[in-house]
C-alpha cells in the first residue's frame, strides 16, 4: 500500500509543482495583459503554448538518457533564484526585468524537467513549445518606446503622403495628422500598430505549427512585421479619410471594426504565407510511444518545498510590514486664476482624475493633470506608469529638447521629486514637470528624500521595507510663457506651496 502511495506521489507531485510554477508566472504576466492594451493579446499565449506542447506530445520521440550532472545544478540554481525574484516582484510588478527573470527561471526549470523525463531527444522536441511563452512577455521599456514611437511616426508620414496624393490636404505634427476637419492622433487612429507584437506571436506560432525550417521562420517573422505595418498604414489612411470627409468625431464609429479587420487580414495573410513556405503540415509519427522516465523524487519534493517556502515566506514578510498609516497629499486647483477651466479626462485613467488650465498674472499658461490610484491591487502601479510625458507628448506633436533629470520641491513639509523635461511645441518652449508619488511615508517618521521615482534602488528599498501594493498618484504640470527653464522651475516652486493639500 505504501509503495502504491509513493509511486502515485512520484507521478502526481511534479504536475502539482510545475502547475503551481506556471500559475504564478501567468498570474504575474496577466497584470500587464489586463492593464496595458498593447499586450492584451497575451491571454492567447498560454493557450497556444499548451496547444503546441499538446501536439508535440503525440509526436514525441523515444526517450534518451538524462545523465548530465550539470542539468541538476541548473535546476537548483534556477529554483533557488525564485525566492529573490518573487520578493522583488511583489513590490515591483511593473519592473519588466523581473518579468523576464521570472519567465526565464520557470522556463529553465521546465526545460530541465523535460530533460529528466526524456533526455536530449525530448528536450529538443519540446523546447520551442515551452519557450513560446516569451512571445507574450512585455518588452523592455526603452526598446518598446523606441520601436512603437518610430513605427507610429513612420505610419503617420506614409499616411500623410498618401492623403496628399489623393488630394486630401493633410499635415503631420509628430504623431498627429492635421486635417481640414481637425486633428487626428495617430495613437488613436492607428493604435493597431500595437498589433506588431501580436503579429510576431502569430508568426512564431504558425512557424512551429507548420514545422517550417528556421531560415524560413525568419522570413515569416520579418514578413509579419511588414504585413502588420502595411495593414496599419491602410487602417490609418481609412480613418483619416473618414475624418476628412465626415469629421474627426466620426472616427469612433470605424475605429474598432477597422482594428478587427486589420487583425483578421494579418492572420489570414500570415497563414497563407506559412502554408506557402512549408506546404501542408507534415505528420510526424513517433518512433515509439515509450513512457517517460520517472521524475527524480528528490528534485520534485525539494522544489515543491522551496516553492511553498517562497510563496508563504514572501506573504509573511510583506504582511508583517503592512501596518501604519501613510501620509497623503492632493491638489487644489487655483480656481480664481484668469481663464481657469477644467480639462476633460478619459474615465479609464485613475480612481481619481482631474485636469485644469489657467493663466497666471505674468501671462504664463499652465495646464495640470492629477491622477490617483487607491492602494491595494498591484495593477495600480502598472497603470500609474503607463502614461508619462516622454511617451505621450511626442505622440501629440511635442518634440523633446532636453531631459533635465530630477528636481526636488519642498512644500507643506513634503519633499516631492519632479522629472523635468523641456519640449518644443508650435515654435514655443514648453516646460513639463512630472511627479509620480507612492504613499510610502508613514505618520511619525521623519521625511526621507527619495531618489528619482523610477530609480530601481527605490524599488529594492521597498522590498527591504516590506512595502507593496502602495497607493499611487501622478501630477503633470505643463508650463509655457517663460524664456528659461530656471524661470519655469522658480514659478513651479512658488505655485506648489499653494496647490499642495496635505
Amino acid at each position: 500500500m505504501l509503495g502504491k502511495c509513493t509511486k502515485f506521489l512520484q507521478r502526481v507531485l511534479p504536475f502539482v509543482v510545475f502547475g503551481a510554477l506556471w500559475y504564478l508566472l501567468i498570474t504575474h504576466l496577466s497584470l500587464h495583459w489586463a492593464t496595458n492594451p498593447q499586450y492584451s493579446f497575451g491571454w492567447f499565449g498560454p493557450v497556444l503554448c499548451a496547444y503546441l506542447f499538446f501536439i508535440r506530445w503525440f509526436t514525441r520521440p523515444p526517450t534518451g538518457p538524462a545523465s548530465s550532472r550539470s542539468a541538476k545544478w541548473v535546476f537548483w540554481i534556477a529554483g533557488i533564484t525564485l525566492l529573490p525574484t518573487w520578493l522583488v516582484e511583489q513590490a515591483n510588478p511593473d519592473w519588466r526585468l523581473i518579468s523576464w527573470l521570472l519567465t526565464f527561471e520557470i522556463v529553465l526549470l521546465s526545460l530541465c524537467a523535460i530533460y529528466f523525463l526524456g533526455g536530449k531527444p525530448w528536450l529538443r522536441h519540446f523546447a520551442f513549445s515551452i519557450c513560446f511563452i516569451f512571445a507574450v512577455v512585455p518588452w523592455p521599456g526603452d526598446a518598446e518606446i523606441f520601436i512603437t514611437q518610430s513605427l507610429m511616426h513612420a505610419a503617420a508620414s506614409v499616411t500623410v503622403a498618401t492623403l496628399n496624393l489623393f488630394n486630401i490636404p493633410a499635415l503631420q505634427y509628430g504623431n498627429v495628422i492635421e486635417l481640414k476637419t481637425g486633428l487626428l492622433g495617430i495613437d488613436e487612429a492607428c493604435s493597431g500598430i500595437r498589433s506588431l507584437q501580436a503579429t510576431l506571436m502569430v508568426s512564431l506560432f504558425l512557424g512551429e505549427l507548420y514545422r517550417v525550417a528556421w531560415q524560413r521562420r525568419l522570413v515569416l517573422v520579418l514578413s509579419g512585421i511588414l504585413i502588420a505595418f502595411l495593414c496599419n498604414v491602410g487602417r490609418t489612411f481609412l480613418l483619416s479619410w473618414v475624418a476628412a470627409e465626415n469629421g474627426v468625431e466620426s472616427v469612433s464609429i470605424w475605429h474598432d471594426p477597422a482594428g478587427f479587420a486589420i487583425m483578421g487580414i494579418c492572420f489570414l495573410v500570415l497563414w497563407g504565407l506559412a502554408h506557402r513556405l512549408s506546404g501542408a503540415p507534415r505528420r510526424l509519427q513517433p518512433a515509439s510511444l515509450s513512457e517517460p522516465t520517472p521524475f527524480p523524487r528528490r528534485l520534485a519534493v525539494g522544489l515543491g518545498a522551496w516553492l511553498l517556502f517562497t510563496v508563504v515566506g514572501t506573504e509573511v514578510w510583506y504582511r508583517a510590514h503592512e501596518t501604519g498609516v501613510t501620509r497623503q497629499w492632493s491638489i487644489e486647483w487655483p480656481v480664481m486664476k484668469d481663464h481657469f477651466s477644467d480639462v476633460a479626462i478619459s474615465e479609464a485613467l485613475g480612481d481619481e482624475r482631474r485636469g485644469a488650465s489657467w493663466i497666471e498674472s505674468d501671462g504664463s499658461s499652465w495646464m495640470a493633470f492629477f491622477f490617483k490610484w487607491a492602494a491595494g491591487p498591484p495593477r495600480s502601479r502598472i497603470l500609474a506608469r503607463l502614461h508619462r510625458p516622454e511617451i505621450c507628448l511626442p505622440a501629440a506633436g511635442y518634440k523633446l529638447r532636453m531631459d533635465r533629470g530630477t528636481i526636488t520641491i519642498c512644500a507643506k513639509e513634503l519633499i516631492i521629486p519632479f522629472h523635468a523635461l523641456d519640449f518644443d511645441y508650435n515654435d514655443r518652449q514648453v516646460y513639463v514637470f512630472y511627479c509620480l508619488w507612492q504613499d510610502r511615508r508613514k505618520v511619525g517618521e521623519q521625511p526621507r528624500i527619495r531618489d528619482h521615482w523610477d530609480h530601481r534602488l527605490v524599488g529594492l528599498e521597498s522590498v527591504l521595507l516590506g512595502e507593496r501594493n502602495l497607493g499611487q498618484q501622478t501630477l503633470e504640470i505643463v508650463i509655457s510663457g517663460y524664456t528659461t527653464p530656471e524661470e519655469a522651475e522658480g514659478a513651479l516652486r512658488r505655485q506648489m506651496e499653494a496647490l499642495i493639500q496635505v
